[in-house]
């Protein structure tokens, strides 16, 4: 399935901040930043948005079946939010939303509703444990409105 929708601007490291503001701040901070490896849950990769634009997109890797990759958004409650989700096999995506709750599916569009909540969302991708196992890109793409 190809997914068309409006660029991002220029990817940031999840937190915000580029690659130049980290090496310019205190040794325990830059040290705990080159430990955090995007991606895993306690540094998802954080999906932003272009001025004005209603999509962001960004892609990672899975190295296998119980490879697993995590993203985040930020939304406003009663906003309508889809999430796709495409790799190069099977993949599955679940979606935690700020309250506590959560919602997933198979891969392509694992979410497609009016949020509940203001807050960051956080995706956690997978591989599909109903397909073969495979390694390769992963490419999520967010659309609110």
């Amino acid at each position: 399935m190809a997914v068309a929708l409006a660029a991002t601007g220029p990817a940031t490291a999840a937190g915000g901040s580029t690659g130049a503001q980290l090496e310019k701040s205190s040794a325990p901070r830059a040290q705990l930043a080159s430990t955090c490896t995007p991606g895993a849950r306690a540094c998802p990769i954080r999906i932003s948005f272009a001025r004005g634009a209603y999509s962001g997109q960004r892609s990672s890797h899975l190295l296998g079946i119980r490879s697993q990759r995590w993203f985040v958004v930020h939304a406003r409650a009663g906003q309508a939010m889809i999430v796709i989700v495409e790799g190069r096999g099977p993949t599955r995506g679940v979606v935690s939303f700020p309250n506590g709750r959560s919602s997933g599916q198979p891969g392509g569009r694992v979410f497609d509703a009016v949020v509940p909540a203001t807050g960051d969302y956080r995706i956690r991708v997978t591989e599909s444990p109903m397909g073969e196992a495979w390694s390769g890109r992963v490419d999520v793409v967010v659309v609110i409105y």
